[in-house]
């Protein structure tokens, strides 16, 4: 083996731990560990009622929303009847697309659909959304730039009290 050819194999071999090193301690290892945290802040509690029979249309069914009320710090009011549920089952899971009307208080109102994924699980139901709103009123043109995540749950155990939703802002 000439020297030429033993330098070859080093430095392939110090590529390649090299290589290992860049990969065990750069940003595919730094994804490992989040560098920054999130932070929420309750928006409010929304109630749903349904509102009518649900029809069946293949793997999607699609539930009338009888409309329902809303309720937090500054942010008040009632879910316009209209809205709808399309929850399409997939391998094991319901995918839900939800659109409804808010009519707060003072009068304004603020469109509001959102998808989220229902499924049960060995410790109980997982039921999270991440709704969308969108206004034109200035008073809460906030809530247009904001991304809100949302937790659904039953009260009773059953559709009949309505359907529960606390949702969040995410700062």
């Amino acid at each position: 083996m000439t020297k030429k050819s033993g330098m070859r194999k080093f430095t392939s071999f110090g590529a390649v731990v090299f290589s290992l090193l860049a990969l065990l301690t750069g940003p595919a290892a730094s994804a490992q560990t989040p560098q920054t945290s999130l932070e929420s802040e309750y928006i409010m509690t929304m109630v749903l009622n349904l509102g009518g029979v649900p029809v069946n249309a293949g793997h999607t069914q699609v539930a009338p929303l009888g409309g329902g009320t809303f309720s937090g710090p500054g942010l008040n009011g009632t879910i316009l009847p209209g809205g709808a549920d399309w929850m399409t089952q997939e391998s094991g899971h319901s995918s839900l697309d939800v659109r409804v009307t808010l009519e707060t208080d003072d009068g304004e109102f603020i469109y509001l659909s959102y998808v989220g994924v229902m499924h049960e699980t060995e410790s109980g139901l997982y039921w999270k959304v991440t709704p969308n709103f969108q206004t034109s009123s200035e008073k809460y043109d906030w809530i247009n730039h904001i991304v809100a995540v949302g937790q659904g749950y039953l009260e009773g155990g059953d559709f009949a009290n309505g359907i529960f939703y606390d949702i969040f802002q995410i700062l």
